[in-house]
């Protein structure tokens, strides 16, 4: 037992001897395995070798990152590998392009100052001092890029459209309207406080369906984006008659409601007919009388709506 037993078991490979230590643990440490499968060279084989390897960091490279979690995934097949790490990467470099695209659309829309600001609510709320053209003003030969057409953005032109005023008057209605219903002894609390803000979204879509349903049937081309910026507006004179009511009261309020529907009818009537202008030059009698009963319609929608937001 001494002599054949446990000595032999020894130096046969066993536990004491190199069987185990020399091509197993040991092996496996230096990376020396006999197994083809754990070989860190191919792809999604091997284990941790020791060696310094590229590591590759999905805040520093999101691209990279994922396709090398596909390529593992798909490691035990190296085409299937490839073509996974391909894709990855083509759908990361489109979703970055729509991206950047979508933030330059939105910069341009809130490119405001001052001085743009404060003219454009002296248009919004008495168009009649308007002594200027209606036509957005192009941007020159030398900065039209290969995406096509391009106006000069609203601080450069007061007939562009925006989105920093319609934002700013929204939120400024809603505060004022919670406001006055807390001071009349009401407690209006988050609940009511979000119907106000959801009934003006919902009059702001309603505004905008109208003017795209208009469009469409005048078979002109207008952003959605600048129909956005159009219907906002009206929360310029929703707010200021609100205020008015709260100063002058109930006759100043329809005082207030009946001057700001006929500047803000006034206003889409001017904008939008300038813009069917100059996308139809050679329309025929009956599409401008068309045109004219739309724009008509849509001036006069202004006034139930403006009337039921004033009265929130």
């Amino acid at each position: 037992m001494e002599g054949g037993g446990f000595t032999g078991y020894a130096q046969g490979g066993g536990y004491m001897g190199g069987g185990y230590e020399q091509g197993g643990y040991a092996g496996y440490g230096a990376g020396q395995g006999t197994n083809p499968n754990l070989n860190p060279n191919q792809p999604g084989g091997g284990l941790h070798t020791g060696q310094n390897q590229p590591s590759v960091s999905m805040a520093t490279d999101p691209q990279n990152f994922l396709a090398k979690e596909a390529g593992n995934i798909l490691g035990g097949n190296l085409l299937g590998g490839q073509l996974a790490g391909s894709a990855v990467k083509a759908y990361g470099e489109r979703a970055q392009r729509w991206a950047t695209g979508q933030s330059k659309t939105l910069t341009y829309y809130f490119s405001v100052n001052t001085k743009y600001a404060g003219k454009k609510l002296r248009l919004l709320l008495c168009p009649f001092i308007h002594r200027g053209s209606w036509t957005r003003m192009p941007e020159p030969a030398s900065l039209q890029g290969a995406g096509g057409f391009h106006y000069k953005p609203p601080r450069h032109d007061l007939n562009a459209p925006d989105l920093y005023i319609p934002l700013m008057a929204w939120s400024t209605w809603a505060v004022v309207s919670s406001w006055l219903e807390a001071s009349s002894g009401k407690s209006p609390g988050p609940e009511r406080f979000g119907q106000i803000v959801w009934s003006g979204i919902f009059v702001w879509a309603a505004q905008v369906a109208l003017l795209r349903t208009a469009m469409w049937l005048l078979s002109s081309q207008v952003p959605l984006l600048d129909l956005c910026c159009y219907g906002g507006y009206i929360f310029v004179h929703i707010t200021a008659q609100v205020l008015v009511g709260i100063v002058a009261g109930h006759w100043g309020y329809y005082a207030a409601l009946a001057w700001g529907t006929l500047c803000m009818g006034v206003f889409l009537v001017k904008t939008l007919k300038r813009t069917l202008y100059s996308q139809t030059r050679q329309a025929s009698k009956q599409h401008s009388k068309r045109q004219s009963y739309m724009l008509l319609g849509i001036a006069m929608a202004q006034l139930p709506l403006a009337y039921w937001l004033g009265k929130i």
